[in-house]
């Protein structure tokens, strides 16, 4: 970590609630991510990719990665943050979530190892450059640099990190493996933030004035909450949508007591 920078200002709490609220955004958008193994519909998986892609991207992903920025302090410099920049940064994250998914969960319902891995990498890089986006939307009296070393750590534990989300959606078909695995997945997204943050390497230059950009409570306070409210949908749609395996088991069911035994004529039933 650079001279002169600092990640911890607020406190461990930021870090918390920046587990917690990847951990829920995943748990809560492989559960939909799911869904759209599960759906018959073309438009049902449409909705449920998309809203996936929101939750796991949006909350999951970038605003578990930009709560720490909370506690992001450089000596002797003000910080703020370009918003076009920022907002390219939450694209980064939910266009690599959807992309992942659709690659790698065909329309057909085939595993195909080879779309497993191309959505892995898509989703990889995605998960990758979303903190390095963030840190260059940073305004400061002065510059920022990478270290190269830290820069790979990051990539390559977001490479990880991707496979083991797409592991969750294909595999982890009930709630307790899913509880378990984004409990993993959390942590490895604030992981790939924090080495990103130590990468930095940072020279001030009193001379340099920050023109523009807006604080970091301007963007995270509202975006926060509009967070917590893009959790609700899908949770509420999956307590609502029954399950389709489980709906053609009971029209099943319904058919057979509708059409009663049948009895031949020798008199059995059968």
């Amino acid at each position: 970590m650079g001279e002169g920078l600092e990640l911890f200002t607020m406190g461990s709490w930021v870090t918390v609630l920046a587990y917690l609220t990847s951990a829920i955004g995943v748990f809560v958008g492989v559960t939909g991510a799911r869904r759209v193994r599960t759906t018959s519909s073309d438009r049902s998986r449409s909705y449920w990719m998309i809203l996936a892609a929101l939750v796991s991207g949006g909350v999951g992903v970038w605003l578990a990665m930009f709560l720490p920025m909370a506690g992001f302090n450089i000596d002797d410099s003000v910080v703020r943050y370009d918003t076009v920049t920022i907002v390219f940064s939450m694209l980064v994250a939910v266009v690599s979530v959807y992309v992942a998914l659709l690659v790698a969960i065909p329309g057909d319902g085939a595993t195909v190892l080879g779309r497993t891995v191309t959505g892995a990498l898509v989703l990889g890089v995605g998960l990758a450059g979303v903190p390095f986006t963030i840190l260059v939307a940073v305004r400061i009296q002065g510059s920022l640099a990478f270290d190269v070393v830290w820069v790979a750590a990051a990539v390559a534990l977001a490479v990880v990190t991707a496979v083991g989300f797409l592991a969750q959606v294909k595999t982890a078909d009930t709630w307790p493996k899913r509880l378990l695995s984004s409990a993993l997945a959390g942590a490895a997204v604030v992981a790939v933030h924090f080495l990103a943050a130590a990468s930095v390497r940072v020279e001030i230059d009193p001379a340099v004035v920050v023109s523009g950009g807006i604080e970091v409570f301007s963007i995270l306070f509202p975006l926060f909450v509009v967070g917590l409210l893009l959790l609700a949908v899908p949770i509420v749609l999956v307590l609502q949508a029954p399950d389709r395996v489980a709906a053609e088991l009971e029209a099943e069911s319904e058919r057979w007591a509708a059409d009663g035994p049948v009895e031949p004529a020798d008199g059995r039933v059968v």
